[in-house]
């Protein structure tokens, strides 16, 4: 193989491994699947207000954006609990590539880009009182 023909291949290789490997926040899934418990099986589970369950609850939330959970007892007894966002691995790598190649930086406008905090909530619920 030439000197002209290895210098083509390098190119190209180069050239698609741009097109490929840039923005990979954008080829994260927009959800996330978070566990919801309850400390008292009876109690139904809401997610950002709509319920989803009873006791215990698996849901798929969006990366981009902090929720809130509840749990509500049939007698009134009420646990709340929140979960925030923070930048995930894929964001970092498209804040690092933006730097070297810009491409990466539309990664962040994609949910891919964000993590929940927690993938596991456990709404303790108050004791019944006496």
């Amino acid at each position: 193989m030439n000197s002209l023909a290895k210098n083509s291949l390098a190119i190209t290789l180069f050239c698609s491994s741009l097109v490929i490997a840039p923005s990979c926040s954008l080829m994260q899934p927009s959800t996330q699947s978070v566990s919801v418990t309850a400390t008292d099986n009876t109690a139904e589970l809401s997610a950002d207000g709509q319920v989803i369950g009873v006791g215990a609850a698996t849901v798929n939330l969006a990366r981009n954006k902090s929720h809130s959970f509840m749990a509500k007892t049939p007698d009134g007894r009420i646990a709340i609990a929140s979960v925030g966002r923070s930048m995930s691995s894929t964001g970092i790598l498209d804040i690092v590539g933006g730097f070297v190649f810009l491409v990466p930086f539309i990664g962040l406008l994609g949910p891919g880009a964000w993590d929940l905090d927690s993938t596991t909530v456990t709404l303790g619920v108050p004791p019944k009182q006496n």
